[in-house]
């Protein structure tokens, strides 16, 4: 979903590539597109995965500052290795100035790479989850939904007015992108967290109504393919994994996502330099979106290999 997000959501896709197939003059693939936002998804699988570890209590701010830690051990290598390559191929914008430089280096302003913007808010959310988790899975009351909720809504309103009126130079104006991000960020990772509270207490993980849930995917994702609302991008995403839980995935199926989803992480902060900043020619040079969509997926997951070979070397010289 990620990398057929980034690669057919683009203005000039007609120009870098032939679709086959259209639906009133617009390309099938771009309509695929609005189907395949991936920060929800991701967003609502980690507040699912974070409850999980709470609900067995092993969730504090030591070991998520070490994950963490891990994570941005990844997107350093990342970098060392593309910007050094996008030094020879971009030498204007890559290294750039120092200010440039560490601003990627902590993500708080990803220049090199836009699309791991998410990567500072989400390491934030990560370092308070347990505040977060503990507060939203044992919330049983009508008055402490109602408090919350009033107040995520006045931060996410006071954050985006404040944004449009700012001037962009002001070095405020950056923080309180991060912190509108944040806000953006929290309300996926708190669906994530309930969704683990509904599965937990409503556990049918059984197979008896397959082509139910099959249906309603399959609805679920030509709806949101026809209706471009980004407003229900969670609730979308939310449904979506509701349904792919309670599926049977064949075995073959199964070990495929599983052996993708390993190398997600780094697929994610390479794919972009890419298709997008560095080699766009090269990749949208395949001309068919399926032929291009599966060229990126392959080289994006060959690159992981050293790439999480170096870091988990790294990440076990220091014992982390």
């Amino acid at each position: 979903m990620m990398l057929w997000f980034h690669l057919f959501g683009i203005s000039e896709l007609e120009d870098l590539c032939t679709p086959l197939f259209y639906i009133n003059r617009k390309p099938l693939v771009a309509y695929i597109h609005n189907a395949c936002h991936p920060v929800p998804f991701f967003l609502i699988l980690s507040g699912y995965g974070l409850t999980y570890i709470y609900n067995q209590q092993r969730l504090n701010i030591k070991s998520q500052a070490k994950r963490i830690l891990k994570i941005y051990i990844h997107y350093w290598i990342v970098l060392l290795v593309f910007v050094s390559i996008g030094h020879f191929i971009k030498p204007d914008d890559y290294p750039n100035d120092f200010i440039h430089i560490i601003s990627n280096i902590t993500s708080v302003r990803c220049t090199y790479n836009g699309e791991v913007w998410f990567l500072f808010p989400y390491s934030i959310i990560c370092l308070f989850s347990q505040i977060i988790v503990n507060y939203v899975y044992n919330i049983n009351s009508w008055k402490k939904t109602t408090i919350a909720t009033s107040i995520y809504v006045i931060l996410f309103a006071m954050a985006k007015i404040v944004i449009l009126y700012l001037p962009e130079q002001i070095v405020i104006y950056t923080t309180l992108i991060q912190f509108h991000r944040l806000v953006i960020l929290l309300f996926y990772f708190i669906l994530g967290i309930l969704l683990f509270r509904f599965l937990e207490k409503n556990r049918v993980y059984s197979n008896n109504k397959p082509i139910v849930y099959t249906l309603s995917i399959i609805i679920l994702f030509i709806g949101k393919s026809i209706f471009k609302v980004t407003l229900i991008d969670g609730i979308y995403a939310f449904i979506f994994i509701w349904c792919f839980v309670h599926l049977p995935l064949n075995k073959y199926l199964r070990k495929t996502l599983f052996k993708l989803g390993s190398h997600s992480m780094v697929m994610w902060m390479t794919h972009t330099f890419f298709c997008v900043y560095l080699f766009r020619d090269f990749i949208y040079g395949f001309k068919y979106p399926l032929i291009i969509y599966i060229v990126l997926v392959a080289v994006c997951y060959i690159t992981s290999q050293p790439i999480m070979w170096i870091s988990n070397k790294i990440i076990k010289l220091f014992s982390l």
